[in-house]
């Protein structure tokens, strides 16, 4: 499975009133005055000329020993993915502030954002060789800046006393979970257990790492020890972990009674109904649906949640204004993105495109990052609605303000393949598979498409297997082994591999593999099965309906009945 950047991240956005804002362009000022290079550097960065500003910036940070602006670069650099002008900046920035531990920080996060693994940890243990570091917190900073992947892949291989403590062995076994790696995740639980952790929380990690893994008797009491501990320190997750435990094992059935005894209870009873709203919605019973998201409008901790599911419920009812009110909600929450992106894609149903791509307008001060996360969402939108040369227009507009920015070549070899470009987008994987070989994500994309297309399956395969040891529990990674599997003839083979997949992930692509695997391996009401369920849990899905158009166009999505006589109102 190859993941778009609007997938990968899940949430795009909905503020469709405000337009871009224009700013008359200024030429870069060619000078050794590391003042002029400064404001030509800011002037660069107003017009979103994000190569220009980072190497403006750093041609002033060098220029100039001052410690802020050396930060400065670096912040530009980070956020316009100009990955190596970064780290030179960093470097500067460590060099004018020795000790400062933003300062090595923001070096280990722009080697990281290279892959630049061995120098990452040199860089990391660097840092740990201060004193009172605070790992935990450290880790956390480096995740939210450059991801899971990369990091769990710098911490694996260092060994520090500052690593050992029972705080940092709990966050780094909460990262490797996150990072698809439950076996990582168990034995960080069990150092942390070592040095002293006893909590609720550490049980309920435990419980979803065994649950990831298929081991159903340990997940459940791990989960129980979890639900039974007195700890105080776990929130909802000690209550709730049973259930959830349930739902990553593929027992929904059981999970659905767990949260509905837990309905009553003062502490966890509203997180218990929102899990059953969102049961209910992903099993596509949209009556059930619509009136448990009803019902927790009031809540501050579930409306967003609510307003969400309401609004993709109205969509699919056809009651497209009301769909759109619900969207215009969820400005400025969680669900931000997200609604924006089903809100655009509404309005360009409706022939607004202009006010379509203006959905996702960045804000006239916004930075960098946001206005290059607008970029790829407006061309992922216009790919998605067969606007393909006008999607790749917006990504080779953006590629030339953030040259060699790696989501954005990541994003353009996605519209590639999706436009029927499969050389041009081979191509390009490749060239990012030898400038970032230890990108599970680039590895999988190049052996996934490979597999797609048939393309030499042999390599697809050990691309596929080389991304999976490094998150060997990824749905997405598996769901591609599963694949090239199935197109090397081993449908035998690839259904239990999908099956596992699509029980981590409920996603309309893995589904579609999933029931063509079992199809081809004789299991016909099997694939059906398979079908049924993934069409309820994503009914949008391209490439699930053109599997069921070849295979099964009996099998229809379910539809929303009319609307609750009295409808909803929208609140946050």
């Amino acid at each position: 499975m190859i993941m778009s950047f609007c997938h990968r991240n899940r949430l795009v956005a909905l503020m469709w009133s405000i337009a871009l804002a224009g700013v008359a362009a200024a030429a870069p000022v060619p000078s050794t005055d590391g003042n002029a290079a400064t404001l030509s550097a800011e002037s660069a960065l107003q017009r979103g000329d994000c190569g220009a500003a980072s190497t403006l910036y750093l041609k002033a940070s060098q220029l100039l020993a001052q410690a802020e602006l050396a930060q400065r670069a670096t912040a530009v650099a980070l956020e316009c993915g100009q990955v190596a002008t970064a780290l030179a900046a960093a470097e500067r920035w460590v060099k004018l502030a020795p000790g400062d531990t933003p300062a090595a920080l923001a070096r280990v996060r722009a080697a990281l954002a290279g892959f630049h693994i061995p120098e990452a940890q040199e860089y990391f243990k660097a840092w740990l060789g201060g004193a009172d570091r605070k790992v935990p917190e450290a880790i956390d900073e480096l995740a939210q800046g450059v991801g899971n992947e990369a990091l769990l892949l710098m911490l694996r291989g260092l060994d520090h006393p500052a690593l050992r403590s029972s705080a940092a062995q709990r966050a780094l076994a909460e990262l490797a979970l996150e990072s698809w790696d439950a076996n990582a995740a168990l034995k960080y639980a069990q150092g942390a257990r070592t040095a002293g952790a006893r909590s609720a929380d550490l049980a309920a990690l435990v419980s979803r790492a065994q649950a990831v893994l298929g081991n159903e008797p340990a997940a459940l009491a791990a989960a129980h020890e979890a639900a039974d501990r007195k700890d105080g320190d776990a929130g909802d997750e000690g209550a709730l972990a049973v259930a959830q435990t349930l739902l990553l094992l593929g027992k929904s059935a059981a999970a659905e009674a767990e949260l509905q005894r837990l309905r009553g209870d003062a502490t966890v009873g509203t997180a218990a109904s929102r899990q059953l709203a969102q049961l209910a919605f992903e099993q596509g019973d949209y009556a059930l649906a619509e009136q448990r998201s009803s019902l927790l409008l009031r809540d501050p901790a579930s409306s967003v949640l609510a307003v969400y599911l309401l609004g993709v419920i109205a969509e699919r009812r056809g009651d497209e204004a009301a769909a759109l009110r619900h969207y215009a909600a969820l400005l400025d929450t969680g669900f931000d993105a997200v609604g924006r992106r089903r809100a655009a894609g509404i309005l360009y149903r409706q022939g607004e495109h202009e006010a379509a791509l203006r959905v996702f307008a960045p804000a006239r001060n916004a930075g960098p990052a946001e206005r290059i996360r607008a970029d790829i969402a407006v061309a992922d939108l216009l790919s998605l609605v067969d606007a393909p040369e006008e999607s790749l227009g917006r990504i080779d507009g953006a590629l030339r303000r953030s040259p060699g920015n790696p989501e954005l070549d990541y994003q353009r070899a996605v519209l590639l393949e999706r436009a029927g470009k499969i050389e041009a987008a081979l191509k390009l994987l490749e060239s990012l598979h030898r400038a970032r070989p230890l990108d599970a994500a680039v590895t999988n994309a190049l052996g996934y498409t490979l597999a797609d297309h048939k393309r030499a399956l042999p390599r697809a395969e050990q691309l596929i297997r080389e991304a999976l040891q490094s998150q060997p529990d990824s749905p997405a990674i598996l769901d591609s082994l599963g694949w090239v599997l199935y197109r090397r003839g081993q449908a035998a083979a690839a259904v239990p591999v999908l099956a596992r997949a699509y029980r981590l992930l409920h996603d309309g692509d893995v589904g579609a593999h999933w029931g063509e695997a079992l199809w081809g391996a004789g299991q016909h009401a099997a694939a059906r099965a398979a079908w049924q369920r993934a069409l309820a849990a994503d009914p949008d899905n391209k490439g699930l309906n053109a599997t069921l158009a070849k295979f099964a166009p009996d099998i229809r999505a379910p539809v929303p009945p009319p609307a609750l006589e009295a409808a909803p109102r929208t609140s946050i």
